[in-house]
């Protein structure tokens, strides 16, 4: 009998080194830039795993807190404030392109130019900006705006000035996430959205054992907890890892924004243009039906929104890996990429229609019979959510590339027809009518983008 457990350790062992060996194979596999990739893959999977389970945790919480009127408001708001993301002017993604192909020739003193130029412009914008907001707020009746009765939110404007102070500081000291993309390690990004999701997860839990619903206290704790963590990583970032490009004021040449704006401001044009697309469809919501039914719509939205929030921790390291990729000239290297990309396509399209399935169980679960989600909307919701990922896809590898000019003109025009369409079918059935605006407005992109880089591909062999 004493010989068994030596004998059950012998068999084991092997077996398990076998394994150990067969995962660290996996992941050190390929060439330096796929290894990169699976590294920051693996990586934030486990990270983006903890960050939806803390994001599905937020929406009951803070609908246990706030009530679904006020939770409604609180996202018509937060979609309101998305705005100021995109007035980098394209800074942002503009520098993550030329950071990367400054990397990619080991042009460190060029790399440094660019993030000082970028880190200073911000600043500068951030402060008219905010000039601007401060004054504006003087005459704007938010109540108005929100469709929002005046006696069931108290201090509405305080609630939406400190919200956008916050956001204009986040809007600043967020720039640090296109450092670590240009450097092909989107995991980083991933571990400080955790950070900053599960901060205001902490603070929401308090505010419900110490005190009463307060919108003013969400607007809060939504808006200061991620700039805790972008201005913590600021130090981490510019003096313990890459002190060779942090941002310097004797090495602001702002001859070079022409270069970081020349393909910046066709990212500032699309991410106006998504906002007109995504933000939106809040206020069209909170204005026509008002801002309770914004709660259903958001619910659905985030339901499904684990599924894009998966597939952007696959294909967002593809970003700078496939400009490093294009700038040398490896053109085999992006298809096959983009080869693994389509079969996760398929992959996801029989999730979506699983959860499509299984979804009035899984909002029972999630947080119970508070609010009513109509099947209808839920299987719109779930069809947006693919043509979403099949665009994003593809517009992935181009943004890589640098091939915008396609995207700029089909984005422009399906600006244009959104809002007239969203409200009129919104008028016409509700919800889900606005969902199926979406669908209808961001079909071509899906098809388009595809067209395009096959097109690409194809004259590059």
């Amino acid at each position: 009998m004493a010989n068994v457990p030596y004998t059950m350790v012998n068999v084991y062992t092997p077996n398990k080194s076998l394994m150990f060996k067969k995962i660290q194979h996996l992941f050190t596999e390929g060439d330096q830039r796929t290894v990169k990739i699976k590294k920051n893959i693996f990586a934030s999977i486990l990270l983006k795993g903890i960050d939806i389970l803390i994001y599905l945790l937020l929406v009951p919480l803070t609908l246990g807190y706030l009530n679904a009127y006020e939770y409604g408001i609180w996202l018509t708001l937060n979609s309101i404030l998305l705005w100021i993301n995109s007035f980098d002017i394209g800074l942002g993604n503009g520098l993550r392109n030329k950071l990367a192909i400054a990397i990619a020739k080991e042009d460190w003193n060029l790399g440094k130019i660019y993030v000082s130029t970028t880190f200073y412009t911000l600043v500068i914008i951030t402060l008219l900006l905010f000039g601007i907001i401060y004054l504006c707020c003087s005459y704007i009746n938010w109540y108005s705006v929100l469709n929002v009765a005046t006696d069931s939110v108290p201090h509405l404007d305080d609630v939406v000035l400190f919200s956008f102070a916050c956001f204009c500081l986040n809007f600043v000291f967020k720039f640090v996430e296109s450092i670590y993309l240009a450097m092909q390690l989107p995991a980083i990004t991933n571990l400080m959205k955790l950070l900053g999701h599960g901060l205001s997860l902490i603070l929401i839990w308090v505010l419900t054992q110490v005190t009463e619903g307060s919108l003013l206290y969400v607007a809060v704790t939504y808006s200061i907890s991620p700039v805790f963590i972008y201005i913590a990583a600021y130090p981490i970032t510019f003096s313990w890892k890459y002190p060779q490009i942090s941002p310097s004021l004797k090495c602001i040449q702002f001859t070079y924004l022409k270069d970081l704006m020349g393909i910046g401001m066709q990212f500032f044009f699309l991410q106006i243009a998504g906002i007109i697309l995504f933000a939106s469809s809040n206020i069209i919501i909170s204005q026509i039906l008002g801002p309770e039914n914004v709660t259903p719509y958001n619910i659905a939205y985030r339901y499904f929104s684990v599924i894009p929030l998966i597939f952007a921790i696959l294909i967002t390291p593809m970003w700078s890996a496939v400009t490093d990729a294009y700038t040398r000239g490896e053109i085999d290297w992006i298809k096959q990429s983009m080869y693994k990309i389509r079969k996760l396509l398929f992959l996801t399209g029989i999730v979506i229609f699983l959860m499509i399935v299984c979804a009035d169980i899984a909002y029972k679960l999630w947080i119970g019979s508070k609010v009513s989600i109509p099947f209808t909307l839920t299987l719109c919701m779930g069809i947006y959510i693919y043509i979403l990922v099949w665009s994003l896809s593809y517009s992935n590898f181009l943004n890589g590339i640098g091939k915008l000019k396609l995207q700029v003109i089909n984005t422009a025009f399906v600006a244009v027809i959104f809002y007239p369409l969203a409200v009129f079918l919104t008028k016409i059935g509700g919800v889900t009518f606005m969902v199926i605006a979406m669908i209808l407005t961001n079909l071509s992109g899906a098809i388009l983008n595809t067209m395009q880089f096959n097109q690409i591909i194809k004259n590059r062999q």
